[in-house]
């Protein structure tokens, strides 16, 4: 019951951020695919940013979520096969296991100004709460904005917090322009505090996010 409250809740806040009303669930049928991300198998023919390829940690493999017609920023990310593709509608995408870790990938207009707001607003809403801490942060720019990259623990009460226990968050956020619109691009991995193998899990995941095809600077997990 625990899970299924927590992906409600997922749900719910997902709908807030992005502002869609339209649903796409992702099954393991039908006319979805097995694994709706888009496994990179290494076979494209381009190779001309090779400085721009993360090496993809042993066991792992390249996706990039579909995040709809509404995003026009390219997410990737790498990962292993054993993270489940619960949900997924334009803008947002879930990934989650049993054991309640969970991967939320956004990517929205945004109503902020500059890149810099969306980052600014983005490092005050995430760890709000008094016992939230920045662990390790980085910040930079990328072709069209600016990110941020974070580890982080989550006080019980922060709405990102695995079942109101205190978490540990890896995330990347960016504001980004394309075409003249300013769009909001996150990935945040999450599972309780206590889970140290999954936490280890997403210091390799996370150099491995790229946005728009540009891969960010992350902390060096100390």
């Amino acid at each position: 019951m625990y899970r299924s409250l927590l992906l409600a809740c997922v749900v719910v806040l997902g709908l807030f951020l992005s502002g869609c009303s339209v649903l796409r669930i992702s099954t393991a049928e039908g006319d979805s695919k097995p694994v709706a991300v888009g496994i990179d198998d290494g076979s494209e023919a381009e190779t001309s940013q090779e400085s721009e390829t993360p090496a993809i940690p042993s066991g792992m493999s390249q996706v990039t979520p579909d995040l709809g017609p509404e995003c026009p920023i390219k997410v990737q990310l790498a990962m292993d096969r054993r993270w489940n593709d619960d949900l997924a509608y334009d803008s947002y995408q879930l990934y989650s296991r049993d054991n309640g870790a969970i991967i939320t990938v956004n990517c929205y207009e945004a109503g902020d100004d500059t890149a810099q707001s969306v980052v600014a607003s983005t490092q005050k809403q995430t760890f709000g709460e008094s016992g939230s801490s920045i662990l390790e942060e980085k910040t930079g720019t990328v072709s069209g904005g600016e990110y941020w990259t974070v580890h982080g623990l989550l006080a019980g009460e922060e709405v990102r917090a695995i079942d109101k226990t205190d978490s540990v968050l890896f995330g990347a956020v960016a504001g980004i322009a394309d075409n003249g619109r300013l769009y909001k691009v996150s990935v945040e991995m999450v599972t309780i505090a206590s889970d140290e193998t999954t936490a280890d899990l997403f210091a390799q995941m996370l150099p491995t996010v790229s946005f728009a095809d540009q891969l960010l600077e992350t902390p060096a997990f100390s």
